[in-house]
């Protein structure tokens, strides 16, 4: 007798979300290579740059002008007046692009949250009406079915006053 090899294709289906978000990570890699010198945080140098960040603008551009105007400041070399105005350029063009992308993770979390929180709503109240149902001694099966809702739910029962 001749064996019969059965080989299962992978048919894993791909959602509307998956494919949505899929698009979206592809715009924001794209985005993330369009960024000129992006830097990643790094746990060596994160407090440091976050002691700096609290100077004032004010006084780094007062820097470039007394720096400017000082031969002696220009021969120590400590500060490059070109970096420095690149650097507040860079903050003026980008500070409104990360506004926007801080508000866009605040709407995508919000999303998310409220989408889980609309389908939990509706679970927990069928939850409710399943636990009325299962009293009926005619729908004695969804017994059963109410110990794995009620394990997966992980809840204990109400809450014991103090």
């Amino acid at each position: 007798m001749k064996k019969v090899s059965t080989v299962r294709a992978n048919t894993t289906t791909v959602t509307n979300a998956e494919r949505a978000a899929a698009n979206v990570r592809k715009a924001l890699n794209a985005t993330t290579a369009s960024i000129p010198g992006l830097m990643r945080p790094h746990p060596a140098t994160s407090r440091s740059i976050r002691g700096h960040r609290t100077v004032p603008r004010d006084f780094l551009r007062s820097m470039i002008n007394v720096v400017e105007q000082t031969e002696v400041l220009q021969a120590a070399g400590t500060f490059d007046t070109a970096e420095a105005s690149a650097a507040l350029q860079f903050e003026a063009a980008f500070r409104p692009v990360a506004d926007d992308v801080a508000r866009l993770l605040a709407s995508l979390t919000y999303t998310i949250d409220a989408k889980l929180a609309a389908v939990a709503a509706k679970a927990l109240q069928t939850y409710a009406v399943a636990k009325g149902f299962a009293r009926d001694p005619r729908n004695r099966s969804l017994i059963i079915r109410l110990r794995q809702l009620q394990r997966d739910l992980g809840r204990k029962g109400p809450r014991k006053k103090k």
